[in-house]
């Protein structure tokens, strides 16, 4: 299977792409690479693998980039609440516009499958837990342009066209394009470098999914029937990994020893959810396998032996 990736430079990108190669496919990866080519050393020479230099808001660089390809995997964006907050018109350009222009042109060059890399913030504050049925809630401009891609991917389905969508959870653990604006790789970091961590509010629910996990998702999702996954919208993760914020600084305070905590009370965040990961599972029998104590082993490792030499640098922040 020939796969188009945009963003396969990115933080699950660079994970998603070994992974796909290690399957056998041929990947073509699509991505401006901002933060460097880095992530993809090691594998750059591998033979089906072909990097392109390209943004997604091109309609040239799309239309050249899908040429012979049978599945198209979404991850290109500008991802993040303060991200997007930091330019509205990018977020809007890079989430919303070029994906529309994505599915013209899948449709144009016949491309079967669409699988897009939504987010779980599309819920916003739920009281119950928020399965694939329940009513978005998007309480970040982010959210919102995810929301809103998601309606364009699923109006365009016609018989030519195989789309998915992916609500990912929030992901955690070690990548070769690092990010460190992530809620589980912050509190080792700064727990590991400074043996101190702060908890605002702390009552919020937050789903995890480790980056191995996230790319295995879409994996299975090429590897399904159509019909399972035709117009479907899934929520990625694992029902034993909805935690608080509380509950996460507390895990963290255990698996480095020494760390201190301070818990800032008064600290308001209006998004908590707890989400249902049922559907994948008995659709697509999809399990996740890590745990956030392995990957905080695993970022506490790469913080001490210099492998990440200063998680303060701004190359591991998406904003």
């Amino acid at each position: 299977m020939r796969i188009l990736l945009t963003g396969g430079g990115g933080y699950v990108g660079s994970i998603l792409t070994r992974e796909l190669l290690k399957k056998g496919m041929k990947v073509r990866v699509l991505d401006k690479f901002l933060f460097g080519k880095e992530s993809l050393f090691g594998i750059s020479d591998h033979p089906d693998l072909e990097v392109m230099d390209g943004d997604i808001r091109h309609i040239e660089d799309l239309a050249v980039a899908a040429k012979n390809m049978d599945a198209v995997i979404h991850l290109a964006a500008i991802v993040g609440g303060p991200a997007c907050d930091s330019d509205p018109e990018l977020a809007i350009q890079v989430n919303r516009e070029a994906t529309k222009a994505l599915v013209e042109i899948c449709k144009h060059r016949k491309i079967k499958r669409l699988i897009f890399a939504s987010t779980c913030s599309v819920y916003g504050t739920t009281k119950n837990l928020a399965n694939e049925k329940t009513r978005v809630n998007p309480l970040s401009l982010y959210a919102q342009s995810k929301v809103e891609a998601e309606k364009i991917i699923l109006s365009h389905h016609d018989d030519k066209l195989v789309p998915c969508i992916l609500r990912l959870s929030t992901i955690y653990g070690l990548s070769t394009r690092m990010r460190f604006d992530l809620v589980l790789n912050i509190l080792t970091a700064k727990a590991v470098m400074e043996r101190k961590i702060k908890i605002y509010g702390g009552n919020q629910w937050r789903p995890l999914i480790q980056i191995k996990d996230a790319a295995n998702a879409f994996v299975a999702c090429l590897e399904a029937e159509e019909e399972l996954v035709n117009e479907a919208v899934f929520n990625v993760g694992s029902n034993a990994q909805n935690f608080q914020i509380m509950e996460l600084g507390q895990l963290v305070k255990r698996c480095v020893p020494g760390t201190e905590m301070y818990h800032i009370a008064d600290a308001v965040d209006k998004r908590t959810y707890r989400v249902s990961f049922d559907e994948i599972g008995e659709t697509l029998n999809f399990k996740t396998k890590e745990t956030p104590e392995r990957s905080i082993k695993e970022i506490r490792e790469a913080l001490e032996t210099g492998l990440i030499c200063d998680y303060k640098n701004k190359k591991y922040y998406n904003s």
